[in-house]
């Protein structure tokens, strides 16, 4: 694919940044080569080394999933190289050809490649997005020992973000001993911190303090925050880009035309000159990180099941449904932002770039995607509204009608009466929600969910069971 890519560049339309990929060397080693690595931080990885000596922060691309293997084949097929397509709101088009990602190894197949490369002095950051249910930590940040994939790779296999990261640490603490910062780019309220809790407690069960140890000297787990609507890549993108440039690119990826990354200026080695392209060093990322999450994050979260109940296709159609548009207003002016109290960030200002991005047609974002995984999301996203309105003495009559359809929506899929599937990897979790009075109860009062919001806070559960019984009788 590179070199049909390179035959278009004389074509205006495709820009490529200035730098000679053979002239590269990798500082960075990323775990998830998903959709989103490759529209956000490939991308400023692909800016920063254009930029004047700044040549030794390429991509080492990780995919640590068996299920992805066959992608990720055909990703190392073409050399890591792809096509970004933007979309703005008002339909202007860009194509970028992104280089950063110079080596790809596929840790499902060879784990021990993974290990060299995270040992090698060279690699002075390690990235990661393995969504949010892949850091295996509940509601008190314990480490999940009982789960099955925890519990295998403690005795040695590798299913998890951290028996990637031990073995390699391990090996880069015997060998190399060069330090290193791991820069956690899932959408976690303090991940950099809830990155490095899961990893040391991983390292405790495999009763190995030597590296705890190592860690605490050699190694840095700066929070960040990011930020670009990145939909599941689809054949139409796929198919223009094939059209309009004439290149075989089966990986092909497209964003928004909003990009934003904020990290916390802690790093433990060699720190690459992000800023130059963009990116915010911080010293402190909470602010934007709560704002992004009860603003963008939550607002898609309470806004998409009731979408999926009335049938809609894409997130933007969402956002042209007066009632569902109102909706997200007032969640975000009545729950979210007087939840959140005084921020450095223009909350006001910065509700209404979400709801113009949100409302952007050509982003095709679905609602399907957005309802994945809602088990692992209402805790992260919601929860913190949720908390912050009943101790500001609020009660969040919009976040409980959030949270209501969810646990509809959940009912109706159970039933098969709905046309958006609902893809969640923690349905054991979700059994005990039926759809009575004793399922009501303990949805209303699961602690992974809602802490200790329905002990401390018991007008809850009758708010909730009632908003539920409404929900139910109006969609039934």
């Amino acid at each position: 694919m590179a070199n049909h890519l390179q035959a278009s560049l004389n074509n205006e339309q495709l820009a490529v940044q200035g730098y000679q990929k053979d002239a590269i060397q990798a500082g960075v080693l990323h775990l998830g080569v998903g959709a989103f690595h490759r529209a956000h931080q490939a991308v400023y990885f692909d800016r920063l080394l254009a930029q004047a000596g700044e040549q030794n922060w390429g991509i080492i691309g990780v995919n640590i999933r068996p299920q992805d293997s066959q992608v990720f084949s055909r990703f190392i097929e073409q050399k890591g190289e792809y096509v970004l397509k933007t979309m703005a709101a008002d339909g202007a088009t860009k194509y970028e050809h992104i280089r950063s990602i110079v080596q790809q190894i596929d840790g499902a197949q060879a784990p021990q490649a993974v290990d060299s490369a995270l040992a090698d002095a060279n690699i002075q950051l390690v990235t990661s997005t393995v969504t949010e249910g892949g850091y295996y930590l509940d509601e008190n940040r314990a480490l999940m020992l009982d789960h099955p994939a925890i519990k295998a790779d403690i005795e040695g296999a590798r299913n998890t973000l951290y028996a990637f990261l031990y073995a390699g640490l391990k090996q880069r603490s015997e060998t190399s001993k060069a330090k290193i910062t791991l820069l956690c780019c899932d959408n976690l309220r303090h991940n950099g911190e809830l990155l490095e809790t899961g990893l040391l407690q991983f390292i405790a069960a495999k009763q190995d303090p030597e590296l705890a140890e190592w860690l605490k000297e050699n190694a840095s787990f700066p929070c960040s925050m990011v930020d670009r609507i990145t939909p599941k890549p689809s054949q139409k993108h796929v198919d223009d880009v094939q059209t309009r440039f004439g290149v075989d690119d089966d990986m092909t990826v497209m964003g928004e035309d909003f990009i934003q990354w904020v990290v916390e200026d802690n790093f433990a080695g060699q720190k690459p000159a992000l800023d130059l392209v963009g990116v915010q060093f911080v010293k402190d990322v909470v602010p934007f990180e709560e704002a992004k999450i009860r603003i963008l994050n939550a607002g898609h979260t309470c806004v998409t099941y009731q979408a999926a109940l009335k049938g809609l296709t894409y997130f933007d159609e969402a956002m042209r449904d007066a009632e569902l548009k109102q909706y997200f207003a007032d969640f975000i002016l009545q729950d979210s932002i007087p939840a959140i109290g005084d921020s450095v960030v223009d909350l006001p200002a910065y509700f209404d770039i979400i709801a113009q991005r949100f409302s952007n047609a050509n982003i095709g974002d679905t609602v399907e995607r957005i309802c994945t995984d809602g088990y692992a999301k209402f805790p992260i996203f919601v929860f913190p509204t949720l908390e912050g309105a009943y101790r500001k003495g609020r009660t969040p009559t919009k976040t409980i009608q959030g949270i209501a359809s969810w646990f509809t929506f959940i009912q109706l899929s159970n039933e098969a009466k709905l046309s958006t599937p609902y893809h969640e990897p923690n349905k054991a979790a979700l059994a005990s929600f039926t759809n009575d009075d004793a399922g009501i109860k303990a949805f209303a009062n699961d602690r992974f969910l809602w802490g200790n919001i329905p002990t401390e806070f018991p007008a809850f559960v009758d708010q909730l069971t009632q908003e539920i019984q409404a929900n139910m009788k109006r969609y039934t």
